[in-house]
């Protein structure tokens, strides 16, 4: 059962009734219903009303109700399994739902959705004073689904719900007619009636009847993006959407008669709906009056028999399925003038097509044809042949003549299907699988290719469904179930995936993918220890190299995770060769340092290591027996902690990218030379390319758009966006929309067509949004796939890397000698150096006191940054705010991996607590990882940010600022120390920026004691917070840093080629 609906279903025990509501599904309702069936009546001031739900029903303590999930393993299962109990879900039309929420949410202006009005109407650059406009909240929900989709009345139900095996779903229009009936048998008949009295009640004051014509407040453009986003709930609940002939919208108003009941306008419904009935059989009958259709299966043609006896061919085809195919091609030779020449053609065709000798194949399937043996496996085989030498159109032609003579020859199907998919026809090779499925719905490898490819085009639901029906035919595939698992891991269902993968496991023990896929599983639900188990299960597999370091680094990234650095190092120590243990333990970096001392020795052992590695690499080449697992490590290492030691990394950098500059360049060696810069008097429009591993809705690349903003839809400039990982969004469609988008996913096996695609483009200028956050950033940084390449801030780190030429950033985050950094020459754009979009917000964050139980009566000052970002020599700060402000209270977000990491933290932390004489935990606690709506929520309700020292908040600053909640800075060396400095400046607000630590303190403490001067501070915030959003001098500037540095041949690193000659 997905954890979701675990996690949602309450128990009515008395009643035997499991229930689970859905935001914007009578929710309400259902909570009171439940507790009237339990046995007692809800509390008399809650209200009905689903436009203004009460929210004193969905309070645990005002409810009763135990959660499913709180119950025991035992318990559980009792509930999941018992015959005579009622588990119920109610769905409702997503199209209905979503426009319910505009309604209700933010055209009636609840407050705590005011935040996420206001963004929505700071988009269309409208007052957020006024309720947003139905068509603004389709296109903001657009352009932000990845961050508004967190919030429960915006996620699709069958997220909420998963499959909810067990569970009897109803339909909300149906609820009131139908509830009555399957409660029956569970409550007493004095209980059932006050049942039937809420539900009538219900029914006349207060359901929403927006009946068909909620249809008509959307526009086509609106209808597509409902199945766009909310396609998986329409196809697993069965509704429907209408399709509009104009763009003629009627507004929903705000006390519309569709929230109302209106038993008139129902009696109209009800004679339209007469009337569509009426046409509906019209139709129908015309249709039965027409010829029937043909059958949908086809005539089979004739050929000649395979094999016959009379052939005497039978030692042949003995041969060929023993696998001696050298001897089936010598011995039909010496068959010379045999009367079944075609068939022997034939018989050779198919061991030289074993042997990969495609076109030696070919040949002899054409003499087959020739001398009379056409039949439609000769065709088949030639099909597969033609494929072989790359000729998919010939195969193509092939395999449908095939079928045109043997309409059920499966193979030819599924082989033209995947001719399809080759020739990027992924619709039609679709349909194909399709109807092979549905005349042979046994073909379990059709259902596994169709469920493959719903994979790749993010249709997880349906992938789910044809995986299954593979496994029902095939249970005992492995594969199925391992790419079954995938697909639960991609819908976030962990402990469908996890039992997938077991059940591969179970088939086969030795079965690499699932063995590796099941110990990343255990990774992301942060069971480090487990993992770490079945990483050392996976290395004792037949492995080959590359897959000898995920296990090696899997287990490596385990054993930081949960502090047990030593061990860490002892397992490199323990590689056969100098150079992979050098290489193994540069992966051995601390996630959260125990002290300052342990910092200094880290970062020592880590430039002894890379020092020594550095010149063991000296001449290496492909022949060395050591190198591929060398270049195996190359692709899955970042050295992204380092950076977190807070210190100068230019020099460790520039060592570390010498270090894969000598493990690539034997094989990739073409893609790091110079290439040939235009002449600076070349007008022709400037090619710009983006390139990363996170081109999604991900801190490290966003951002980028806003400087793309100035060049885009600009016929001087070609942009490209280059997304070198797997996954895909709606922020991969906002690059996407600039200009060309490729799709690269890089892997260590074979980039090169794909780094050649790079080099096809004949980019001017490519621009690298995040080096140092994945392994294909960092392998890329060290290639020359433009002649002039620069980065960005999405990891505000040098790359160390001969290729990178520029470094862009901010001049308020770069004061004068920071250019010594950056072994890139530095370019400051102005102010922050961001054209960044105001963040969206979605509530009003009370919700969270008690949520989290935050208290109500004291400050709340936020720190919600990564773990790693606290470094020992800054702990006292946190001890010593809560000691000059005891009503303070700190909250700190925990860590993206194993909760250890935060426990220790904490440990960390709390010396400097009792030193003060202080209780940790009644001044400092540490919430669960937040869902973008609770972050931005909590700095709502938050007092104000004290900003983490040494790596500042980049993108939460300015998410706090944009909320009016004053940052409290202490500006240090690096630019990954001064962002919120810069933010402060371009806010003119000095008295936030600290000068030293006790400074720092003051000012937290000054806010806290002194309200007059935190008023100030939120009013000015508040005034001045739009010159931090969408600033297009920085988008203009940085057009003028592409024409800049496009046309002059850089200061620093690898150089141009030459530079071109103006054409004539």
């Amino acid at each position: 059962m997905a954890a979701s609906i675990s996690a949602s279903t309450l128990v009515a025990v008395n009643a035997r009734l499991c229930i689970a509501p859905l935001p914007k599904v009578a929710s309400t309702l259902l909570k009171r219903v439940a507790v009237l069936a339990d046995g007692r009546e809800p509390l008399s001031t809650t209200s009905l009303g689903e436009t203004r739900p009460a929210l004193a029903i969905h309070r645990a303590e005002v409810h009763g109700l135990p959660c499913l999930a709180e119950l025991s393993q035992e318990q559980q299962e009792h509930w999941l399994g018992d015959a005579h109990a009622l588990r119920l879900v109610v769905t409702r039309h997503p199209a209905e739902r979503l426009l319910s929420f505009w309604h209700d949410k933010l055209h009636l202006a609840e407050p705590a959705y005011a935040p996420l009005n206001a963004s929505v109407q700071a988009a269309r650059q409208r007052s957020g004073a006024d309720p947003c406009r139905f068509a603004d909240f389709l296109s903001f929900l657009e352009e932000h689904w990845e961050l508004l989709k967190s919030d429960g009345h915006l996620r699709p139900q069958c997220d909420l719900l998963g499959d909810a095996p067990g569970f009897q779903r109803l339909d909300r229009d149906g609820l009131v007619k139908q509830l009555p009936r399957l409660l029956q048998p569970l409550v007493p008949a004095a209980t059932l009636g006050r049942i039937k009295d809420e539900l009538a009640t219900y029914d006349k004051q207060y359901r929403q009847r927006l009946g068909k014509r909620w249809e008509d407040a959307y526009s086509k453009d609106g209808l597509q993006l409902v199945e766009s986003l909310y396609g998986d709930d329409l196809k697993r609940y069965g509704y429907s959407m209408p399709r509009r002939r104009s763009d003629k919208v009627r507004p929903l108003a705000a006390v519309d008669t569709d929230a109302l009941v209106d038993p008139l306008q129902q009696l109209r419904e009800r004679h339209q709906q007469i009337a569509g009935l009426q046409q509906q059989l019209a139709e129908a009958q015309q249709a039965l009056a027409k010829p029937p259709l043909p059958s949908i299966d086809p005539p089979q043609g004739q050929w000649p028999d395979h094999n016959s006896p009379e052939a005497g061919l039978s030692h042949l085809y003995d041969a060929l399925n023993e696998q001696r195919f050298q001897e089936v091609i010598e011995q039909a030779a010496s068959l010379q003038g045999h009367p079944h020449a075609g068939e022997i053609a034939y018989i050779q065709g198919l061991a030289h097509g074993a042997l990969g000798e495609h076109q030696a194949a070919i040949d002899a399937y054409v003499a087959a044809q020739a001398a009379g043996f056409l039949t439609p496996y000769v065709l088949f085989n030639a099909g597969n042949s033609c494929r072989g030498l790359g000729n998919t159109a010939e195969g193509l032609r092939l395999y449908q003549e095939a079928i045109d003579l043997f309409p059920a020859f499966a193979e030819a199907r599924h082989n033209l299907a995947m001719a399809l998919l080759e020739n990027q026809d992924t619709a039609e090779a679709e349909r194909q699988l399709r109807l092979l499925l549905r005349d042979q719905p046994s073909y379990y490898q059709a259902s596994f290719c169709l469920a493959n490819l719903l994979r790749d085009l993010k249709r997880d639901p349906e992938a789910v469904e044809a995986f299954r029906l593979c496994l029902h035919y095939a249970p005992n595939y492995p594969d199925a179930w391992n790419n079954l698992g995938l697909t639960y891991g991609n819908l976030k269902q962990m402990d469908e995936a996890i039992a997938s993968y077991r059940h591969a496991l179970s088939i086969n023990a030795d079965f690499k993918p699932s063995r590796q896929n099941l110990a990343q599983a255990l990774v992301q639900l942060k069971h480090h220890d487990e993992a770490y188990q079945e990483f050392g299960l996976f290395r004792r597999l037949d492995l080959s190299p590359t897959e000898q370091v995920v296990g090696l680094q899997g287990q490596i990234n385990c054993l930081m995770e949960l502090d047990r650095y030593e061990e860490g190092l002892a397992l490199a120590d323990a590689e056969p060769d100098r150079r992979l243990q050098l290489m193994a333990r540069l992966h051995v970096l601390p996630v959260l340092y125990d002290s300052s001392e342990q910092v200094s020795a880290t970062r020592q052992r880590w430039h002894d290591d890379a020092t020594e590695l550095y010149g063991l690499l000296d001449g290496i080449s492909q022949d060395d027996p050591h190198w591929e697992h060398l270049y195996g490590h190359a692709w899955s290492l970042t050295n992204f902690y380092l950076a977190y030691q807070m210190e100068d990394d230019r020099p460790l950098q520039e060592l570390y990218a010498g270090i894969l500059d000598r493990i690539l360049r034997p094989k990739l060696g073409a893609f790091m030379q110079p290439l040939p810069q235009r002449h600076p008097g070349d007008t022709s429009p400037l090619r710009v390319g983006v390139i990363s591993p996170h081109l999604v809705n991900h801190n490290g690349s966003i951002w980028a758009l806003g400087w793309l903003e100035g060049i885009a839809n600009n016929s001087g400039y070609e942009i490209f966006s280059y997304n070198v990982a797997d996954n895909e969004d709606s922020g991969t469609q906002r690059f996407a929309a600039l200009g060309t988008y490729r799709h690269l996913p890089l892997c260590a096996e074979a980039p090169e067509a794909m780094l050649q695609q790079i080099l096809d483009d004949r980019l001017d200028l490519l621009i690298y949004t995040d080096i140092g956050m994945h392994p294909a950033s960092k392998i890329t940084s060290v290639l020359q796939l433009a002649p002039v390449q620069g980065q960005g801030w999405g990891h505000p780190i040098t790359s160390g890397s001969r290729t990178i030429h520029y470094y862009l950033s901010g001049e308020g985050m770069e004061p004068s000698g920071n250019e010594e950094h950056y072994s890139e020459t530095l370019w400051r754009l102005p102010r922050t150096g961001l054209n960044y979009d105001t963040p969206a917000a979605i509530h009003d964050g009370e919700l969270l006191f008690d949520k989290f139980d935050l208290p109500r009566d004291r400050p709340i000052l936020n720190s919600l940054q990564s773990t790693f970002k606290y470094v020992p020599r800054n702990d006292w700060s946190f001890a010593e705010i809560a000691k000059r402000n005891p009503e303070a209270f700190i909250v700190l977000v925990g860590h993206m991996g194993h909760g250890g990491l935060c426990e220790r933290l904490v440990e960390r932390m709390r010396p400097h607590f009792e030193e003060r004489g202080l209780e940790l935990e009644n001044h400092l606690r540490v919430l669960p990882r937040l869902d973008y709506g609770d972050f931005m929520g909590l700095f709502s309700i938050s007092h104000h940010t004290i900003d983490t020292i040494d790596w500042n908040g980049g993108n939460s600053s300015m998410q706090s600022f944009s909320l009016d909640c004053p940052v409290v800075t202490l500006p240090t060396a690096f630019m990954r120390g001064r962002h919120t400095v810069a933010m402060l400046e371009v806010l003119e607000l000095p008295e936030l920026i600290a000068q030293d630590g006790n400074d720092y303190v003051a000012i937290s403490s000054r806010l806290l004691s002194d309200e007059a001067f935190y008023q100030e501070m939120r009013a000015k915030i508040a005034e001045r917070k739009e010159r931090l959003f969408h600033d297009k001098s920085v988008a203009e500037a940085f057009q003028l840093a592409v024409e800049t540095i496009c046309r002059q041949v850089p200061a620093v690193g690898q150089q141009p080629a030459e530079i071109l000659p103006l054409a004539a």
